[in-house]
């Protein structure tokens, strides 16, 4: 896990009001001067020659600093290429063009045999995987995967680690301290390998937080509470956050903007709470149409963009 560590950020006002507020008349907001991540035309692709698969294409979006972002679609839609290529965790052997920039500095351009990246233990961003359960080292205990991270981001000492490593375990709503520490994750529930996750991720105070599918593995009310228990930390440390979900519902709830994307393309990008507005693109109504709701119990099955626009390709 790719773990850093800013301290000293100011807590800003509720970024969801301040998003919601400056966003509201336009489908696809632009960044505040000064923001967090700056995508330029970012393309992903895999293999090369006629059998290359574009993953994502050219894709440009924003994140102010504080807010939270959802970037939703159905499998093979590009959305983990694209939160993979902002962290950094490609494979060499990927194609990438364009640009990234966070906090102000430029993460590298492709071109010339080079391709942007974040190098290890970037200051300022950290990642939540998928799967809890293969994401943390099976053979370290809780509590020293904790003050691993807490030291290698602050500088403190073992003693310093430890203590720090029981205040975020009681964080993120563990009870009996002691025994979490000392657990391997195998040893704890899916729920509670959650909330550990979510403890590596923020121990390091990041500036940027990025969450791949972390309400996959749980059930509904465990989902909900998970969630909760981010929005509320991150909100605290004023982090912000990208959330790569297929659930758009649950990311537009827990979202101040939404990015939509079909087969690598960037189709959708406005205020969360807007997302079945009358102009919006095809697909997203499509997406909205095909979550069962108890009145419809039969809900449609996704028809793909070209039924919804012919053969036009997507914008």
């Amino acid at each position: 896990m790719t773990l850093g560590v800013q301290l000293g950020v100011p807590h800003p006002a509720d970024p969801r009001t301040s998003a919601h507020a400056g966003a509201a008349e336009d489908s696809a907001p632009a960044a505040p001067e000064g923001a967090l991540l700056e995508i330029d035309d970012l393309t992903v692709s895999y293999g090369s020659g006629a059998s290359a698969v574009v993953a994502v294409n050219a894709v440009s979006a924003r994140v102010a600093r504080g807010e939270r972002i959802a970037v939703v679609g159905e499998s093979g839609s590009g959305k983990t290429t694209l939160a993979l290529a902002i962290a950094g965790f490609l494979d060499p052997a990927v194609t990438v063009s364009g640009s990234v920039r966070f906090d102000g500095r430029d993460l590298g351009r492709a071109g010339g045999g080079r391709r942007p990246r974040l190098p290890p233990r970037t200051p300022g961003v950290s990642m939540m995987f998928q799967d809890a359960m293969t994401s943390l080292d099976p053979v370290w205990s809780v509590g020293s995967q904790l003050a691993d991270v807490l030291r290698t981001n602050t500088g403190c000492s073992r003693r310093e680690a430890r203590v720090a490593a029981g205040d975020w375990v009681t964080r993120v709503g563990l009870r009996d301290t002691a025994r979490v520490l000392a657990a391997r994750p195998y040893e704890l529930s899916g729920g509670m390998r959650q909330r550990v996750m979510l403890a590596l991720a923020l121990a390091g105070r990041p500036r940027l937080v990025i969450a791949d599918e972390p309400t996959s593995a749980l059930d509904a009310s465990t989902a909900r509470a998970a969630m909760d228990l981010l929005t509320e930390l991150t909100m605290e440390l004023g982090t912000a956050v990208i959330m790569v979900s297929h659930d758009i519902h649950l990311c537009a709830e827990y979202s101040d903007r939404t990015l939509v994307m079909y087969r690598g393309d960037l189709v959708g990008d406005g205020p969360s709470d807007r997302l079945d507005r009358p102009d919006a693109h095809p697909y997203v109504r499509g997406l909205l149409r095909c979550v069962p709701t108890l009145g419809d119990v039969e809900a449609d099955l996704l028809p793909t963009l070209e039924q919804f626009v012919g053969s036009a390709a997507p914008a």
